[in-house]
């Protein structure tokens, strides 16, 4: 396994970490033996850096990490546990500290990165008007690092960067997804002493399962052929602004395979690059629906994120999958930003791509509503 310096925490971080989400579940519970036999594995395999978050499976994950740990003390100092601040729930300052406190008991006090989770301009907005920031300083004195999950634009997460002293980034980034960060992106926030972690390399594991003829022709021309997993994860350590690379490992056959890959030699050669441009080229031409994202459809009357829901359709037609657009829709989007809310108004039309835009809404929510 090999290591970097995250940010500058000082801490030596794997650059494979686990994200415990996509543990496996039983009857819609975590499933604590199987969780148990991959976290295992990915330790013993030299992986340090381990992600959870308030919400997952429904707070048991917090818990399970905190027992876990507990049970095998062994990995207690050399083990970063990074966890989440649900600012959707919070509606005052002292709801900061209440969830704090709720999530150290869950986690034992094994928190050495807290994070607020999943970021946007108007819930970091919310935020700094209850005194997040002042929070903030009083979670760095009791020794731990602070810092934020985000999803949003890129551009709003230069604002963001700017109006904190951050120990901690994590973004959403891979072969073909550069709307909430990119490697510019990712590169200011090194420059500003940031570690950065990177999460969703896989899209979900759409980017290495049902690979479409087209994309897979590329990744043939290769002299050294790899797996779609390999060039995913090979391009992120490639980059040298990137520390942690979070993968959702959820059987322990994954966590070999990725553990392996993070101890050998993951830098790519020019031509290797190249195909990676061509295979990014060759997802973003596959489309449902020719939106350009012009935005003139906008703003909707009613809120709806329309570009943002027609991306969606794209990215089921693109990826052969409707498991990351599923989530983006019902977990990450507001309310009345779902297609669902569409009243059918018509304010949105014309379309300069000639889309019938309320017909594509009702289709976006009859796939992932």
């Amino acid at each position: 396994m090999k290591y970097r310096t995250l940010g500058s925490t000082g801490i030596s971080a794997s650059i494979l970490g686990i994200g415990v989400m996509r543990f496996p579940e039983v009857h819609g519970r975590l499933d604590l033996k199987a969780g148990e036999r991959i976290l295992g594995r990915a330790l013993e395999g030299g992986v340090n850096y381990i992600d959870t978050a308030y919400p997952y499976h429904g707070g048991e994950s917090e818990r399970f990490i905190g027992e876990f740990l507990s049970k095998h003390p062994e990995h207690l100092e050399r083990v970063t546990v990074a966890t989440k601040l649900p600012v959707w729930l919070v509606r005052k300052k002292d709801d900061m500290y209440c969830y704090f406190k709720e999530q150290s008991r869950r986690l034992k006090g094994k928190i050495d990165i807290y994070l607020l989770h999943n970021l946007r301009e108007d819930s970091w907005r919310h935020l700094k008007g209850l005194g997040v920031l002042d929070f903030l300083d009083e979670v760095r004195g009791q020794g731990i690092y602070t810092g934020f999950s985000f999803h949003d634009d890129v551009g709003v997460f230069f604002d963001i960067m700017d109006s904190y002293d951050w120990d901690i980034v994590q973004v959403q980034h891979n072969i073909v997804d550069d709307e909430q960060a990119n490697p510019e992106s990712i590169a200011y926030a090194r420059s500003r002493g940031a570690g950065t972690v990177i999460m969703e390399p896989l899209r979900g594991g759409s980017l290495v399962r049902n690979i479409p003829v087209e994309v897979q022709e590329i990744y043939d021309l290769a002299e050294d052929p790899m797996k779609p997993v390999e060039w995913c994860l090979r391009y992120l350590w490639d980059m040298d602004d990137v520390d942690v690379v979070l993968s959702g490992m959820s059987s322990v056959a994954e966590v070999e395979e990725n553990t392996a890959l993070a101890s050998a030699d993951y830098h790519l050669t020019d031509d290797d690059r190249e195909i990676l441009r061509e295979v990014k080229r060759a997802y973003r031409m596959r489309k449902s629906v020719p939106c350009s994202g012009c935005g003139y459809c906008m703003p909707c009357p009613e809120g709806v994120d329309i570009p943002g829901n027609l991306r969606l359709l794209n990215d089921i037609y693109r990826f052969r999958s409707r498991r990351g657009a599923e989530t983006r829709y019902r977990k990450i989007m507001k309310d009345e930003e779902r297609a669902s809310n569409c009243s059918g108004c018509g304010s949105c039309m014309p379309c300069p791509q000639m889309i019938d835009i309320p017909s594509e809404l009702r289709r976006v929510h009859e796939k992932l509503g």
